[in-house]
């Protein structure tokens, strides 16, 4: 619900005090606007009285925000380009997003599959300027430098907007050349027996998998020599015939196709692990955001369809409720 003191504010008086304060002048805000010097200084003092607080400063020679001026009017004139953005989208239509869009996405993933997505996404939208952020660091969205991140699992942060591009889950795999010299698991029981290859996230060593056996929770241990925070050297481990690894299906579905990796105990598979899309709560869902979203899950289950995995529906954007 908006404060009835935020909804009596009068949004030309606003915008007069944001272009004074950058100008260190009113008489200069006024003459841009054809408003007499006078009549601009009577309506920031009414916007003054209103907020019950004092912006400016005034001397004979400038003009200058106060500390608590000048803290609000950064948040206002986030508030208006936000504001601005909103419009300018409804009057917009998505055949013609742009901007530039800040995007984070997981390093194997993004490297492989993702990036050349993205180039095809760009040729769409010739307007549009892509900022990416590699990396399996998981963190908290609203402290890093991007409008959105596709992340692997669902975010534990609530209050996000998210959208679920693909249905996902981790599996165990291994090179044909490493089976053949340290043989094929045949039960749960024997990856305690061979090299694993771990990935650490969110500081977390990845040294036991976690996977569904049936109804049953089963909690791996291999002999892990090999860890990694990067997904893509993991997976470039685990091709060299290093051992066996705890890889996103959407990750290693190539490799499994042409054979470079074999699926080892496939009646093992960990909990759901969704390929989504994420904004930070209270993050602004642009039409560069919306259009990116329904562009990759189009192409995400074209090409989940033609290889093994589930195909993921048709999902709309939903904000994650709090913890309880």
């Amino acid at each position: 619900m908006v404060s009835p003191s935020v909804t009596g504010l009068e949004l030309p008086a606003l915008q007069l005090a944001l272009r004074a304060a950058e100008l260190g002048s009113v008489a200069a805000a006024a003459r841009e606007v054809d408003m007499l010097p006078a009549t601009a200084t009577a309506a920031i003092r009414r916007l003054e009285a209103q907020l019950g607080a004092v912006l400016f400063t005034r001397s004979s020679r400038a003009l200058r925000a106060t500390p608590e001026g000048e803290a609000f009017l950064q948040r206002a004139r986030d508030a208006l380009g936000l504001l601005g953005d909103g419009v300018a989208e409804l009057r917009e239509p998505l055949a013609r997003v742009g901007g530039l869009l800040r995007l984070g996405m997981p390093s194997d993933l993004g490297t492989r599959v993702l990036r050349p997505l993205l180039d095809e996404f760009m040729e769409l939208h010739p307007a549009l300027q892509l900022e990416l952020q590699v990396s399996d660091r998981l963190s908290d969205l609203a402290r890093e430098p991007v409008d959105a991140a596709l992340r692997y699992g669902e975010p534990a942060q609530p209050g996000m907007i998210v959208r679920r591009l693909a249905d996902n889950a981790r599996i165990l795999v291994a090179s044909p050349a490493y089976l053949a010299r340290a043989g094929t698991p045949r039960q749960a029981d024997d990856i305690a027996a061979h090299e694993g290859i771990a990935l650490r996230l969110a500081g977390r060593p990845g040294h036991a998998w976690s996977v569904q056996e049936g109804d049953r929770t089963r909690v791996l241990r291999p002999r892990v020599r090999r860890t990694a925070d990067n997904g893509l050297v993991a997976r470039e481990w685990a091709l060299a015939g290093y051992g066996i690894a705890m890889k996103a299906a959407l990750d290693v579905d190539d490799d499994l196709a042409a054979g470079r990796l074999v699926q080892v105990l496939p009646h093992l598979r960990s909990p759901s692990y969704p390929l989504v899309l994420a904004l930070a709560a209270g993050t602004h869902l642009s039409a560069r955001v919306r259009a990116l979203g329904d562009f990759l899950q189009e192409r995400l289950a074209a090409r989940r369809a033609a290889g093994p995995g589930p195909v993921s529906p048709p999902a709309a954007w939903r904000t994650r409720a709090p913890l309880r």
